[in-house]
């Protein structure tokens, strides 16, 4: 386990932002389904854990990935699996990958064992086990032994039809089965049109856009009918020649929310999200929740840059988390300098992330002085600001990339400080934030 530790400085500089490891792995699988060699834009090494989970997802299916400057390219897999005995498939930590994989490999037929790390492994598949008894497929799940690790093997095959999934738990099974239904086949091998009902409600619902807009990118047909319920259709188009994936908004976000701190780092490449034109990614929500908290947003020529305008302070924030999670917890460090108190509400979803991140979030804010409390729902983090942080404490990261980055920014703020443990699990999202955090004036050690 790697430890650092971090101490009081001021970032400032020009920051590049990694790949939306969202947008790649739909894009990568999409890709994978679909039909003519497609190249993936904005990927430069070195590539996060999770993006090689789908990698290696795509590649187990029988598609070819080569990694070459800051381009992917995919040639897809077959139609029919080339190898029928069970392929082995490394996904890490990353729940994305697992959950839209398993509709993929139940679409081609091919039986496949996932191997994970604990953490994914205890975190739910139980909306696929309605899809699995329908279908009469094998979903095994085996923990890890000494020297052995946890794994999930799949088997059984999935043709068009008649489909539903629970969309209460998260949005990654929905997209997981629109991607594989928009490429599905009859009993004979033919495309075959399917419908799928998303349960409601619909959780984290911007990143189920997400899948309907890059469905559409990549030539397949998908109405949504109204309810949550979708119709697929195959195409015979090919799939684009290129393919442009964005700079991720919640990675983005670390350091936005490190400038509403006091500090000055301009985001390369990205600019403010205009109303009209909707993203891919819901977290760029993250510009307009900034604004709301007094905060001036400037797309200048070097990129984006959000910067306090006066001494008036962070004005408190009233957020429903709900379909944006991966914000909440660098908000609620955001939120410990606003003056007043601060409302989070649809936190609940972070206790089935890499960690317990609610718990995380609100055991570490308290560790640094912070005043913050969870409602009697545990669906509501309140925190009560401005209150200086302390350091002075070593801190395990719980294998959770976004307490690394969490711990990392707090430090700034300390006067003593704060060793983290762990700091590996920053490879699960973004493998240069160290570099580009010292880059910019962060010291660690």
């Amino acid at each position: 386990m790697a430890t650092s530790t971090f101490q009081t400085a001021r970032l400032k500089g020009i920051a590049s932002i990694p790949p939306a490891k969202s947008e790649a792995h739909r894009a990568l699988l999409l890709a994978a389904l679909g039909k003519g060699n497609c190249q993936l834009n904005g990927f430069p090494s070195p590539l996060c854990d999770d993006t090689q989970a789908m990698i290696n997802g795509v590649t187990a299916l029988g598609a070819s990935v080569v990694h070459n400057g800051e381009t992917l390219l995919i040639t897809p897999a077959p139609l029919q699996p080339a190898n029928k005995a069970t392929v082995t498939c490394e996904v890490y930590a990353c729940a994305a990958a697992l959950r839209m994989l398993i509709p993929a490999f139940l679409s081609r037929g091919q039986a496949v064992r996932f191997t994970m790390e604990d953490a994914l492994f205890n975190r739910p598949l139980s909306a696929f086990d309605p899809l699995i008894a329908k279908l009469k497929a094998t979903l095994t799940r085996m923990p890890s032994t000494p020297g052995t690790r946890a794994s999930v093997t799949l088997q059984g095959e999935m043709p068009a039809g008649d489909y539903e999934i629970d969309g209460s738990l998260s949005s990654q099974f929905a997209s997981g089965l629109l991607i594989a239904l928009g490429h599905a086949r009859d009993a004979s091998g033919m495309p075959a049109p399917a419908t799928l009902w998303v349960k409601p409600p619909i959780v984290s619902r911007p990143y189920l856009d997400m899948t309907l807009r890059l469905i559409e990118r990549f030539g397949l047909t998908c109405i949504e009918h109204g309810g949550g319920h979708f119709t697929l259709t195959p195409t015979a188009l090919q799939n684009p020649t290129e393919v442009a994936v964005s700079p991720d908004w919640s990675q983005a976000a670390v350091l936005l929310c490190a400038n509403a701190m006091g500090h000055g780092v301009i985001l390369s490449q990205m600019k403010e999200p205009v109303c009209d034109e909707p993203t891919l990614q819901g977290d760029s929500r993250i510009v307009s929740i900034l604004r709301d908290m007094g905060l001036a947003v400037l797309s200048i020529a070097e990129g984006l840059w959000v910067c306090c305008p006066s001494r008036a302070g962070l004005t408190p924030l009233t957020l429903d988390c709900s379909d944006i999670p991966d914000l909440a917890p660098i908000l609620a460090l955001t939120c410990t300098q606003a003056k007043g108190m601060s409302t989070l509400s649809g936190v609940s979803r972070l206790r089935v992330k890499e960690c317990d991140r609610l718990t995380a979030t609100c055991d570490l804010l308290t560790q640094m002085g912070a005043k913050v409390e969870l409602g009697a729902d545990g669906d509501t983090l309140r925190i009560f600001g401005s209150t200086p942080l302390q350091g002075g404490f070593s801190a395990d990261a719980r294998g959770d990339h976004r307490m690394v980055m969490l711990l990392a920014v707090a430090a700034l703020l300390c006067k003593e400080p704060i060793t983290v443990q762990g700091v590996e699990a920053i490879n699960k999202s973004w493998p240069g934030f160290l570099a580009t955090y010292h880059a910019l004036g962060g010291v660690f050690q």
